[in-house]
């Protein structure tokens, strides 16, 4: 089994393994100085057209939102989340199976996020390097 990397950098933040338990992959996201904390910026369609179930994610935030108008103004922290939660669906993880959170740490403008319903790190490692590409095309940020 490889190795899963402690720390990936993009232009938009530093994020960084805290742990991964069991199923449980539990990460640090932090924005880099005057980069987007929030997805304001951005726009979001095609990450949705080259992940189309996107489309039928739910957040439990009371909102009562589609993901799609969610990801429209969320942190990109949360928008990893559902990227990591749909690339292990596509690696045919049962969707019960898998759940996420993504919370803001005491720290300022770090995140924590979590995702359980991992079969090894190997997996996780590289669902967070295409997860960290995805978010990393040129055409979300207008």
């Amino acid at each position: 089994m490889a190795a899963l990397a402690e720390r990936w950098t993009t232009r938009q933040a530093v994020v960084t393994l805290h742990s991964f338990d069991g199923d449980a992959l539990r990460l640090y996201y932090e924005p880099l100085p005057g980069a987007p904390v929030t997805t304001e910026t951005l726009d979001v369609r095609p990450l949705f057209t080259e992940l189309p179930e996107l489309r039928r994610h739910r957040c439990d935030n009371g909102r009562h939102r589609s993901f799609f108008d969610e990801a429209r103004s969320t942190e990109l922290a949360h928008l990893l989340e559902h990227v990591l939660i749909e690339l292990l669906a596509q690696r045919g993880r049962a969707r019960e199976d898998i759940r996420g959170a993504t919370n803001l740490d005491e720290a300022p403008a770090c995140y924590r996020v979590r995702v359980s319903g991992w079969h090894d790190a190997a997996e996780a490692g590289e669902c967070i390097e295409k997860a960290l590409s995805l978010l990393e095309q040129q055409e979300l940020w207008v």
